[in-house]
């Protein structure tokens, strides 16, 4: 099993951290030419999903596990549980609310989706940077005026963001996943 160095690390990595696979969310390093130097890690527990702080010193070895990648697009909700499709094998693959998380504002229909899977299964889904959404609610567009000024929009999701003045009801933006922020007006040709 190959092992990584607190200074190998890098966003999105699953690290096998007590034995149970982890994502590493985010992280920064800490300490003083006099002392040691650490690294603060947030990770995602990939099987229920809570979030964890971690510290790790700059000389301890840390486990990777060892993933397969494979398309997946959703399907349907079932109660809580959101349903895969495996794009090659048509096999349905399940992750529950809880391994969703906030992710599930940008969670849609007939999407596919980068799928992450451990000895077989399914342990989670990768969205992409950006992803790019319908605008469901937002008031009247306004030409001209400010590039500062922005104004509230509600997405297909339900997801709340601020949009510039000139988006309109209807009209599909770039969002950043990470942030859960407009990035851009999405053109004609994107959408395609």
């Amino acid at each position: 099993m190959q092992t990584v160095l607190p200074s190998d690390f890098k966003r999105g990595m699953v690290l096998l951290v007590d034995g149970v696979p982890q994502v590493l969310e985010a992280f920064h390093s800490s300490g003083t030419a006099q002392t040691k130097h650490k690294l603060h890690v947030r990770l995602r527990h990939l099987r229920t999903g809570r979030f964890t702080e971690r510290v790790f010193a700059e000389n301890e070895r840390v486990s990777v596990a060892e993933l397969a990648y494979r398309k997946v697009q959703l399907s349907y909700q079932q109660g809580e549980d959101y349903v895969f499709v495996d794009t090659q094998s048509f096999d349905e693959l399940v992750l529950t609310k809880d391994q969703i998380g906030d992710r599930h504002w940008f969670i849609k229909d007939d999407e596919e989706y980068k799928a992450l899977f451990l000895e077989g299964k399914l342990l989670d889904i990768e969205l992409p940077g950006v992803v790019s959404m319908r605008v469901a609610e937002t008031g009247p567009a306004q030409k001209g005026g400010s590039d500062s000024a922005w104004k509230e929009a509600k997405l297909e999701t339900g997801l709340q963001i601020m949009v510039p003045l000139f988006i309109a009801t209807g009209e599909h933006v770039r969002v950043d996943t990470h942030e859960r922020k407009y990035v851009g007006k999405e053109t004609e040709e994107r959408k395609g």
